[in-house]
């Protein structure tokens, strides 16, 4: 079984360009299309790259395990929220090969595999860059942070220190992995484009 990731995408271009996608993209969702084979689910986002123009060969060679769970256009810009297995899918890379006039930008979680990234290097709409996921006594928390300085002070705050290092961190977690307490600082790596 798969491993979900979560991923966010936010796409750009030109108004034309863009109804053409979020259109392929409704017309699935919404079950005015019918998906590519028997056996495509209509929210997979194979089917919104074969309706643009993608070949049976394309979609072999790429990795499109993803599932459209929400879109919305929102003015200039196509926002979806899709599931995709083990980490972002080809879906970005084979949608840019087929309208190399749109600018697709992603943001990906997976923690059970720590995969975090963004190709939004300069934070246009991701500019997350550090997650903390924390069980402290009991009490799930959890936060994203654009700076690592506001990460450990969060990190800090939750061990109740003013400053926590990441060797202290470290040891902390060591300390405490008997039990169910644990505090991890993610870094979003910064993926090409």
């Amino acid at each position: 079984m798969a491993n979900w990731a979560t991923t966010s995408y936010r796409i750009e271009g030109s108004k034309s360009d863009l109804e053409r996608v979020y259109g392929v993209i409704d017309g699935f969702m919404t079950e005015k299309q019918k998906p590519v084979s028997e056996t495509a689910s209509k929210d997979w986002e194979g089917n919104i790259v074969k309706a643009l123009g993608a070949t049976d060969k394309q979609l072999s060679e790429n990795y499109l395990r993803g599932f459209i769970q929400e879109y919305e256009m929102d003015g200039g810009t196509i926002r979806i929220e899709a599931e995709e297995a083990w980490g972002a899918s080809d879906f970005r890379h084979l949608l840019r090969t087929l309208m190399p006039k749109l600018t697709v930008y992603f943001i990906v979680e997976e923690p059970g595999c720590e995969v975090y990234a963004t190709n939004d290097a300069d934070g246009k709409y991701f500019s997350e860059r550090f997650y903390v996921d924390a069980c402290v006594n009991g009490n799930y928390e959890s936060d994203y942070f654009e700076t690592e300085k506001q990460a450990m002070a969060y990190a800090a705050k939750l061990i109740g220190k003013d400053k926590v290092s990441k060797a202290k961190l470290e040891s902390w977690n060591e300390d405490h992995e008997d039990g169910d307490d644990f505090i991890y600082v993610h870094e979003f790596e910064i993926a090409e484009y």
